[in-house]
């Protein structure tokens, strides 16, 4: 539910900013205008099993917080450090996943460290104890500290505009959430224990706390008939943000599935489709039974390409959702289809292609910004609709580094440099993933054939960009020839 990536799937920040919030203890946060700061110091580079992870698919879970008259959509990912890389390689994956993480709406990550052992009344884990002090050089892309669990990290992804609430406000959905048949105040009082805690200080016994107060909270609601409860604890269940116990995406399936049923809410039922349809797209749901089934069938049937049985199941409840007029999934379904069920179905390439087209456009009829950056970009390479496509991606430039690379590239293919150099610009200094790279490959390269204005200073694009090439943030310069 990838931004600045398209293997990125969407949504959603901290819904509620600060307003009760004592002296953070993190480390000060760099000032985010030095573009030419270093994302790493100690010269570590990936290797290609570390690349192909920080490549894949990741999918975001959205539940609805606040009470029922004022929605706010949220969703997190959850992604796993502990006891699967060493230092450098989560320390590296950790930056790459912020850098790519979607920025229009509220978004958040949940890192999983693990906490060591404790010694002196402290936790010696690596990862645990590091973390702070690595997400310094992306800290230009985070709304806020990150908040400090037992053993994990959640980051909320900056985005335009953020909420604040009073103390009197707070206290006042305190009072009523415990009257027995209320349910709108513990839902609000849940959705701001969940996303923004009661302080951030660093505390990760207090961040348990207010976890497990929303769960409660949830659980509460839940009983009283909740459909916006179950979505939130089915949230809870697919990243385990309470506990690591709490990590059950099959009971998450169970919940979801039961909302798409029962609910006569239709935004709630599609969310609930798409969260489904997230999980096995992100491979959650049976993973050991499922690669078994694939291997059989790829004996069964040697000659004939299969879709993978996850990316099969994924696009089966992205459909469900999509019937319900889901945006998001019309556009995660059309990057499905774009990236060729990961090479899965060679002879369809041509088939697929059309098909991505296809939902790209039903994404774009829901405004989806992500899609009209895709499908502007397709019909101007396909020369099908020139002044359309040029009319989505300007849209899109307007907000995303994937549709400001789109655009840069179009008027380098026309020569226009100025402008080509403009919008290039515009993405490589949001300093985010891919597209953000692309852009100052793509300049990086004008800069080399000396069609950029003398007047027109971009030492400091090309400096991070040489910064982010070393540490291996960058892919190889053919990977930009052909922007994805």
């Amino acid at each position: 539910m990838s931004s600045g990536s398209d293997t990125e799937s969407a949504i959603i920040s901290n819904a509620y900013t600060h307003s009760i919030k004592t002296e953070s203890q993190f480390t000060d946060s760099r000032d985010p205008s030095i573009l030419s700061q270093s994302s790493d110091s100690d010269g570590f580079v990936p290797n290609d099993k570390l690349k192909k992870i920080e490549d894949a698919f990741l999918g975001y879970y959205e539940c609805l917080i606040g009470n029922s008259e004022s929605l706010i959509p949220f969703s997190t990912a959850r992604i796993d450090l502990h006891g699967t890389m060493i230092l450098n390689e989560g320390k590296h994956l950790v930056l790459t996943k912020i850098k790519e993480s979607p920025y229009l709406n509220n978004t958040s990550i949940l890192f999983i460290t693990g906490k060591g052992r404790k010694k002196m009344g402290e936790w010696t884990g690596k990862m645990f104890n590091g973390f702070p002090e690595w997400i310094q050089s992306v800290r230009h892309l985070l709304s806020e500290d990150p908040v400090k669990g037992l053993g994990s990290y959640e980051v909320f992804i900056k985005k335009e505009m953020n909420t604040g609430i009073s103390e009197k406000t707070l206290k006042k959905w305190e009072a009523e959430s415990k009257k027995k048949k209320d349910i709108n105040y513990k839902l609000s009082l849940a959705g701001f224990y969940m996303k923004s805690n009661e302080v951030n200080d660093g505390n990760y016994n207090k961040t348990n706390k207010c976890y497990l107060k929303a769960k409660d909270l949830y659980l509460k609601a839940e009983s009283l008939g909740s459909f916006e409860a179950k979505l939130c604890l089915g949230a809870i269940y697919s990243i385990g943000l309470t506990k690591p116990k709490d990590y059950k995406p099959a009971k998450a399936k169970k919940y979801f599935k039961k909302i798409a049923k029962k609910t006569k809410d239709e935004n709630i039922a599609r969310i609930a489709m798409r969260n489904v349809a997230t999980l096995f797209h992100n491979n959650e749901i049976e993973k050991k039974k499922t690669g078994l089934l694939e291997y059989f069938s790829s004996l069964i049937i040697s000659n004939k390409p299969i879709k993978p049985l996850h990316l099969k199941n994924a696009e089966t409840w992205y459909q469900k959702s999509l019937g319900l007029k889901d945006s998001q999934s019309a556009y995660q379904l059309g990057l499905l289809y774009e990236n060729n069920f990961y090479d899965s179905i060679k002879n369809e390439i041509e088939e697929n292609k059309k098909k991505a087209e296809e939902l790209f456009e039903k994404a774009v009829e829901g405004n989806n910004l992500y899609a009209k950056a895709k499908l502007g970009r397709i019909l101007i390479n396909n020369k099908k609709d020139e002044s359309r496509g040029l009319k989505l991606l300007k849209e899109a430039a307007e907000k995303l580094d994937m549709g400001q690379t789109y655009l840069g590239e179009y008027y380098e293919k026309a020569e226009d440099y100025e402008k080509a150099v403009k919008f290039y610009s515009k993405a490589a200094r949001q300093r985010r993933g891919y597209y953000s790279h692309a852009a100052q490959y793509r300049l990086n390269r004008l800069n080399d054939k000396e069609l950029i204005n003398e007047d027109t200073n971009i030492e400091d694009i090309l400096e991070y960009y040489r910064k982010e090439c070393k540490y291996g943030y960058v892919e190889t310069g053919e990977n930009f020839e052909k922007i994805r």
